[in-house]
């Protein structure tokens, strides 16, 4: 066993109920006091947090408790009774399980724990109605609880008024920021990050909290993609008290209540919470996060591989049989693996591809052969073959639309007003959904299967009756949802699903998994592209993130060399990049090409167990100014990749690179790419010392690469 992923789960049930988790060196001990299930204790370390001085004091925390739920207009944060505790060994490690019942409502509680040696532990909840009505279930936090007490904090800082923790999310919420990380300060007061239900949906549920006093940082994902919330309430005050300071957080799904109705006899299970806590900088954060996700979240990836190079046509020219021909013979030029067309394939020519989704049949004026000869010459050049589906939509234009507009979800007002949505909370329009996305793929026999959601911002949501509530459908949309690609994965194995929604809608961990990977933003335009990529690749590891060359206006700014080397830290797309009838521009095929044999010989090799290193991790302004610098490592270390890129506004030619992610004893061959110059150096010079990077003028790059020998 590798000692560096160890997991076990202990349990002390005599007297008081006590569990201690331990994964890699951190221990994490929950208790059952005197009703209340509470976390008594983190250490990031490895030691069993056992002395009563090292755990939470009660009666100093009015809110202790692990986990928030609300029934029936209750919070059920005491009464609980134990009922035991169980734990199995996994593929990765150990999964815990401990059991509550409440004295007062007919509700037990499931506390799921899964341990997989990594210092990311998962957590999440089953609850059932044990009685004989339905039970309306408000708000609800999956984890939450006391994260970490520290005592004299001030004698730690400078000065009293220095911070004690930050915490570091992705400000921007909209589309076209995606990716904007931040570092904000804890006010001695209540903290909330909100997405999808109380701020737009492009940001992604994740947050790092730094403690400026002892070092340590929490990382946490929520595996969720409706409305989330993360709290954070800091108790701090120097002059009172025994110069303590107390942090407590929840972190769970976000909606009006009841967000569910739990039928008598009904099990519900929550999003799961990824959390942990580490020693270390953002980067051993993110890359501990990222290891975590690849062990035990991912799933395997269809035909044995994923990091397919992907090429395309979409709505952004008109779409004509002689356009796709010669973007598929483009493609293949130029090494693409995978061919897809996008959106419009349904829809008459010059139509509107936005109000006709859902009627999911071949537009014969625009395609009157079908598109079999499409896959067909695809295949012929060795690339699979792909197509585009807004699934979850039914335009208003659609004949689907006319026939079922009880399909449609309704807002709390009564309005159908949400982009068009299928309100999958209806077993029928859910079924339908789901027979036309597999009928789409075995009719055309499609390697490739391209999901996209345009439904823009909810807000609340929709809403449906049920048991005499309102009640909210973010919860049973994404039950169902979920379901619906875990059945259609299991029923379709070869098949590459692919995730975007409106690039960047629906990065959570909670979707993403069920599929190959994810367009991260459909904002591909220097120099905001790098911010994007910079904080998305914090989010999910970087052969998950997908990020396209070739249309949507991604040529308007920078230098080609600029624009290209952001997909090496990514998936590369490249869509289409010369007219129907134009000859091809031998230097930008050149270029590009060059683009994919690096990407296939040099990054994918060692992409799925890489490391990423974020040398600038924050910005400010919309559009980044200064340095931009991304460096991707193998876990051996024996290559290395780094891209620094003069942004907008340089104040500098000079930019000193000390590379991390290579082994200080070993030598390594350097190439600079812009002149393919190469040298030898020795790792602990390239770490240490580092080398100067000479850059003139904004928008400008270079790509090192370093290969040990």
């Amino acid at each position: 066993m590798r000692t560096d992923l160890w997991a076990d789960a202990h349990c002390d049930s005599a007297g008081t109920p006590t569990v201690h988790y331990r994964a890699g060196l951190v221990v994490y001990t929950e208790a059952l006091i005197n009703g209340q299930f509470v976390g008594r204790a983190w250490n990031g370390a490895g030691f069993l947090n056992a002395g009563s001085g090292e755990q939470v004091d009660l009666k100093r925390h009015p809110t202790p408790q692990a986990f928030w739920l609300e029934i029936d207009g209750q919070l059920l944060a005491s009464h609980w009774d134990w009922q035991g505790f169980e734990q199995t060994e996994t593929g990765t490690g150990r999964h815990a399980v401990v059991s509550l019942r409440h004295r007062l409502r007919p509700v037990t509680v499931k506390v799921h724990t899964q341990l997989d040696g990594t210092p990311i532990l998962a957590r999440w909840l089953e609850v059932t109605n044990t009685g004989d009505r339905a039970a309306a279930m408000g708000a609800l936090a999956s984890w939450s609880g006391v994260l970490q007490t520290v005592r004299n904090w001030a004698a730690h800082l400078p000065d009293p008024s220095a911070p004690l923790f930050s915490v570091g999310y992705f400000t921007g919420d909209r589309w076209s920021d995606e990716g904007d990380f931040h570092w904000h300060t804890l006010p001695n007061a209540n903290y909330r990050i909100a997405g999808r239900y109380r701020r737009d949906r492009f940001r992604h549920p994740m947050f790092v909290l730094r403690n400026h006093a002892t070092g340590e940082h929490f990382i946490g994902q929520l595996a969720w993609s409706g409305g989330y919330e993360f709290e954070f309430d800091l108790d701090q005050d120097p002059g009172v008290g025994d110069g303590s300071a107390r942090l407590f957080f929840r972190a769970g799904p976000d909606a009006p209540a009841p967000q569910r109705v739990i039928a008598p006899g009904e099990t519900i299970a929550t999003p799961a919470l990824h959390l942990g806590l580490l020693h270390g900088d953002l980067d051993d954060c993110v890359n501990t996060m990222h290891t975590h996700l690849r062990r035990s979240v991912f799933r395997p990836q269809a035909r044995g591989r994923g990091g397919w190079v992907e090429s395309g046509i979409g709505p952004e020219l008109e779409i004509t049989p002689e356009a796709v021909r010669g973007q598929i013979d483009r493609a293949a030029a130029l090494g693409a693996e995978v061919f897809f067309i996008d959106a419009s394939w349904y829809t008459p020519p010059f139509g509107n591809w936005y109000t006709t989704v859902g009627d999911w049949q071949v537009d014969r004026q625009r395609f009157p052969a079908g598109l079999t000869a499409f896959r067909e010459q695809a295949r012929a050049h060795g690339m699979l073959f792909g197509l585009w589906m807004d699934a979850e939509r039914i335009g208003p234009a659609s004949h689907v639309a006319q026939a079922h507009p009880d399909w449609l979800a309704t807002a709390y007002d009564g309005t159908q007003r949400l982009g068009d949505m299928l309100d999958l909370t209806n077993p029928a329009a859910a079924a339908w959904m789901e027979g036309q996305i597999e009928r789409v793929i075995r009719e055309h026999q499609l390697d490739m299967f391209r999901l996209d959601m345009n439904v823009g911002t909810l807000g609340p949501a929709a809403a449906t009756i049920r048991d005499g509530y309102w009640e909210n459908s973010y919860w049973r949309y994404y039950e169902a949802l979920y379901a619906i690609y875990d059945r259609l994965r299991a029923r379709l194995p070869d098949v590459i699903f692919e995730h975007c929604a409106s690039g960047g809608g629906r990065t959570d961990i909670g979707m993403v998994p069920r599929f190959a990977h994810t367009w991260v933003t459909d904002w591909p335009i220097a120099p905001r592209a790098f911010r994007i990529t910079n904080g998305m690749t914090m989010a999910l590891p970087p052969e998950y993130v997908d990020r396209l060359w070739g249309g949507q206006n991604c040529h308007t700014t920078a230098e080609l060399d600029f624009q290209t080397r952001l997909l090496l830290f990514a998936r590369p797309t490249v869509a289409f990049f010369s007219p129907p009838h134009a000859a091809l521009n031998p230097g930008l095929l050149g270029r590009l090409a060059h683009l994919v044999r690096l990407y296939k010989t040099f990054v994918r090799p060692f992409a799925q167990d890489s490391r990423i290193y974020h040398h600038t991790p924050t910005f400010v302004g919309r559009e980044p100014q200064g340095w931009g610098v991304l460096e991707l490592a193998a876990a051996d270390h024996s290559c290395a990749m780094a891209g620094v890129f003069q942004l907008e506004s340089p104040a500098t030619s000079d930019y000193v690179l000390r590379l991390r992610g290579l082994d200080v004893s070993r030598r390594y061959r350097v190439t600079l790419d812009n002149t393919q110059r190469t040298f030898e150096f020795d790792g602990h010079t390239l770490s240490q010392v580092g080398l100067t990077v000479r850059l003139e003028g904004a928008l400008t790059s270079e790509l090192i690469l370093c290969t040990a020998l």
